[in-house]
């Protein structure tokens, strides 16, 4: 799997790519086996030293035979955004497999057959 993070407005620390790491690809990569599958983070500070709710992370995902997602989360701190687009990749992940197994166990239902 290739990892793909950037910081746009916002310093890429190296403890920040290791939450990053450790909190937003670890968990994701036992649902993404293969080595063709992506993941671009890119973790954005909009309003810059002004503060708010600004600090977001943009999460796309691209696997082999499913079409891209992407995740985009807000907060007002990196590490609330990075947990939070945590949470949201892995319910559609679950949720893209899952409907896959399904049509593969069952066939497409009645009306979409062709």
């Amino acid at each position: 799997m290739k990892v793909l993070m950037r910081g746009v407005h916002l310093d890429l620390t190296e403890s920040l790519r290791d939450y990053a790491n450790r909190h937003l690809v670890d968990p994701l990569a036992k649902y993404i086996e293969d080595d063709a599958s992506e993941i671009e983070i890119a973790l954005v500070d909009t309003n810059g030293p002004k503060g708010g709710l600004d600090q977001e992370c943009r999460v796309t995902v691209r696997m082999a035979g499913f079409s891209g997602m992407h995740v985009t989360e807000t907060s007002e701190t990196i590490f609330q955004s990075i947990d939070a687009a945590r949470d949201t990749l892995e319910r559609v992940i679950k949720k893209t497999i899952e409907k896959r197994r399904d049509v593969a166990a069952n066939g497409l239902p009645e009306d979409v057959r062709f």
